[in-house]
């Protein structure tokens, strides 16, 4: 079996792209490690001592540029992630995944030249019309999964490791509503800004990079400002954050708020 270790990517995805041969959107994921020709009863085995991440909810990024690679002889077009958060505990979790691997007799080649991307197309491509085409588009990581590769760019989960989702977004009468989670006040600020641009992509030169939060009001006035500052530049098609329901935490101690979206 040819397995390897990949993280579900969720992003507002275009409905059409340039040529090449094109991932379905359930097939599009982030690449961990390559591990090769495995028995699956023998990484089945390690899986018991995974070195689960320290955090509980996923985190959030941008796409910021297109990639072909390898880069000598491009066979695949992906789209890099830049990430909009503190990363320190997801690079953390790397380095003792990678020291696993390594430990249990895999060559963690990604160790040394790990880049976040996630590889859109394959075959024929032409680079320019990818690159014509491309605009920053916001993204989340979620769950970890060990994939066999079936060939012809398609994939089948064989073991996952959950972690929350950033946002959620609920069915709301007349508005735009999410559920956002964080394990901080600023986690949920930064994944409440990047919830408004899923709907909005346009709004992310907008973003705040504030970094310091002491209650929700102050969540949601920042919120509202990028709303203000984006519609006067470039006209926004909603209104602002509603002053909406309160902080709670779940069981694991995670928060989570209900943003409501007027529009």
């Amino acid at each position: 079996m040819q397995l390897f270790f990949g993280i579900d990517v969720i992003a507002p995805w275009p409905e059409k792209f340039p040529g090449g041969r094109i991932l379905e959107e359930t097939e599009r994921h982030m690449t961990l490690a390559f591990l090769g020709k495995v028995e699956e009863e023998k990484i089945m085995t390690l899986l018991l001592d995974f070195p689960k991440p320290d955090f509980k909810v996923g985190i959030v990024g941008k796409f910021d540029q297109c990639l072909f690679l390898p880069p000598r002889h491009p066979r695949v077009v992906a789209w890099n992630i830049q990430w909009l958060e503190e990363s320190s505990q997801f690079d953390s979790f790397l380095a003792n995944f990678f020291e696993w691997l390594e430990k249990n007799g895999f060559v963690a080649k990604q160790k040394r030249e790990f880049c976040p991307h996630v590889t859109l197309s394959r075959g024929s491509f032409i680079p320019k019309e990818w690159e014509k085409s491309f605009t920053p588009l916001p993204a989340m990581v979620t769950d970890i999964h060990l994939f066999e590769s079936l060939g012809f760019s398609k994939y089948r989960s064989l073991w996952k490791y959950s972690l929350k989702a950033p946002f959620d977004e609920l069915e709301h009468t007349g508005d735009i509503a999410f559920i956002v989670r964080g394990e901080s006040l600023l986690q949920l600020f930064q994944h409440a800004q990047l919830a408004m641009a899923f709907p909005y992509p346009p709004i992310l030169p907008f973003l705040s990079s504030k970094v310091s939060f002491n209650s929700l009001d102050e969540i949601v006035m920042e919120l509202n400002t990028i709303v203000t500052q984006a519609d006067q530049e470039i006209g926004v098609p909603f209104k602002g954050v509603s002053f909406h329901g309160k902080i709670t935490q779940e069981e694991d101690q995670t928060m989570c708020w209900e943003m409501i979206i007027d529009v």
